[in-house]
């Protein structure tokens, strides 16, 4: 929902569980799934790496572009990336985010679309 809220639009399109799963893992990569406890061992869908392009999404404000993608504080990203771990027992409670320091910040910056 957060980042929902933060690009505008729905951040994955898949038509199936499916096509979301390998959406998502594209997106935040597999090493969060792996480390779970629950984690089976099962084929996670192809194409999908290590690595997390989440930033890529919602860039730094001091190394955005002039346009491009909504941009995030380094503290809204922490939130953002810590809601969205694949593996739960490492995942954000909605109580525990908005504790978060973002939440707390007296200064809010609106974020460019």
């Amino acid at each position: 929902m957060m980042a929902e809220l933060l690009a505008g639009r729905h951040p994955f399109h898949g038509r199936s569980d499916m096509d979301h799963l390998s959406e998502i893992l594209a997106l935040l990569g597999t090493a969060d799934i792996k480390e779970w406890s629950g984690y089976d061992g099962r084929r996670l869908p192809s194409g999908c790496q290590l690595g997390s392009f989440l930033r890529n999404k919602f860039p730094c404000p001091t190394k955005a572009r002039i346009k491009g993608p909504p941009t995030l504080s380094e503290a809204g990203f922490e939130v953002l990336s810590a809601l969205l771990r694949c593996n739960p027992e490492k995942r954000l409670t909605a109580e525990q985010a908005l504790k978060h320091r973002w939440f707390k910040d007296t200064k809010p910056r609106a974020i460019r679309r």
